[in-house]
């Protein structure tokens, strides 16, 4: 029995261990042509970009805008991925959306660039581990200002789903009313389509002496 639940255990182990490889994050193809990506989030949160690049040989830009479109008069920023391993940081300063864009920029190379890049949300344990070293934080202060970050982050989440429900409601009232008058509109066109037909057929009558 002994024997038979470690053999069960070991498979269980090995199974777990396929799967977390199985899920690890997917990479994807970068060209020459720009592909582009977009999130939206409250203002004041902080945005890291974990890259990996699989062809450490390759190079690739990454550029950050705001709005949906990569438009160069609304680039926020833009950083040249020449490590085969990094983070970009970003902490937004506006509600909405937000576009990330990547384009290979090598010229020895004629093969498209493999990428792996994960968004996380909120500050990671690299940006406390410098807050430790410059403003010497013990533990306690470092939980509490982390506790800090994720309030201001929940309340910022809130305010923005807030601000959304409010546009949503002004949107839902406008159909409502357009779903109100529309048929009021039919009823009216169809009033007039009748007079008109009922003179056409009047006029069609004496013109024709049949009355």
């Amino acid at each position: 029995n002994i024997e038979h639940m470690s053999k069960i255990l070991l498979l269980a182990v090995l199974l777990i261990a396929f799967c977390s490889k199985a899920l690890a994050t997917p990479y994807f193809l970068v060209t020459a042509a720009e592909k582009c990506f977009t999130v939206e989030q409250p203002r004041d949160t902080p945005l890291v970009f974990d890259f990996e690049l699989v062809d450490s040989n390759h190079v690739v830009a990454f550029d950050l805008f705001y709005g949906t479109q990569p438009l160069t008069e609304l680039r926020i920023k833009h950083q040249v991925l020449d490590t085969a391993k990094g983070e970009i940081e970003y902490t937004t300063d506006n509600d909405g959306f937000y576009c990330y864009c990547l384009h290979q920029i090598s010229t020895a190379v004629n093969q498209p660039t493999r990428i792996r890049l994960k968004v996380k949300y909120g500050f990671d344990n690299n940006h406390y581990m410098k807050l430790i070293k410059e403003k010497n934080f013990d533990a306690i202060n470092l939980e509490v200002h982390k506790l800090n970050d994720y309030l201001t982050m929940m309340l910022n989440e809130a305010d923005f789903q807030k601000h959304k429900e409010v546009e949503f409601h002004a949107q839902t009232e406008k159909m409502n009313s357009a779903a109100l008058w529309w048929p009021i509109v039919q009823i009216g066109i169809l009033i007039v389509t009748g007079v008109f037909q009922v003179q056409h057929l009047k006029s069609f009558f004496k013109n024709n002496k049949l009355i």
